[in-house]
């Protein structure tokens, strides 16, 4: 009966230890799809090599838009709605 009991214990913890981080991967999945047809080339590469969460990625690649094409473009709602 202990056994049974700590092992339920033990697969709790690995659950709520990993749920973070799945629900980041999941995140980073989500915010990829929605960039992946904007990004060029160059922004793809800077992807794969990104170390930070997926919406800073995106905030990074909407603030570049804005700086192109003026704050408040059309052209940058793409990038808005693709971190939101």
């Amino acid at each position: 009966m202990v056994r049974i009991l700590g092992s339920c214990v033990a697969l709790a913890l690995i659950i709520v230890l990993a749920a973070p981080f799945a629900h980041d991967a999941y995140r980073r999945y989500e915010v990829a799809q929605r960039l992946k047809p904007l990004m060029n080339e160059h922004d793809q590469a800077a992807w794969r090599d990104w170390n930070g969460d997926a919406v800073s990625f995106g905030r990074s690649l909407y603030e570049k838009c804005e700086l192109t094409n003026g704050q408040g473009s059309p052209s940058c709602e793409a990038y808005r709605s693709a971190i939101q």
